[in-house]
């Protein structure tokens, strides 16, 4: 009796050993992101106010796979960014609450990551409660 009892605790204990191995694995395997802050003011015209996309920095960054942000849905009215490499979109829908002027900072996951040293173009937009865009500016990050 007392060998099967080994065998079982052995058993038990690789099982473990490879969930925890599996569980680090997944949780300090990194992917990049792009990180986008623009800032966005109100400008007059006539009796309205519009918004104003006026400056736009980026950068790359590495997150944790299991962080990894993945599509986020829409928000009306809402800032969003669309990432172009080669004519074709590389990030996952991502936007956030349009609350007013202010700084917005996003952190964009790509479904489809380009080689090391592509420039892509970051458009930001800022889109009304029926989804219109109604303010937009772009620049070039390179990944």
């Amino acid at each position: 009796m007392a060998g099967k009892d080994v065998i079982k605790y052995a058993v038990v204990v690789l099982l473990m050993v490879v969930l925890i191995a599996a569980f680090a694995h997944g949780y300090l395997k990194t992917e990049k992101v792009v990180t986008v802050s623009a800032t966005i003011e109100e400008v007059t015209v006539g009796e309205n106010e519009i918004p104003s996309v006026t400056a736009i920095s980026t950068g790359v960054d590495r997150i944790n796979l299991l962080k990894y942000p993945k599509d986020i849905p829409a928000n009306f009215p809402g800032v969003y960014v669309l990432m172009v490499h080669e004519g074709h979109r590389i990030n996952y829908w991502t936007s956030v609450p349009y609350t007013g002027s202010g700084t917005y900072d996003l952190t964009v996951g790509m479904g489809s990551v380009p080689p090391d040293g592509s420039e892509v173009r970051v458009i930001v937009t800022v889109n009304d409660e029926e989804g219109k865009r109604i303010a937009m500016n772009m620049t070039n990050v390179v990944i």
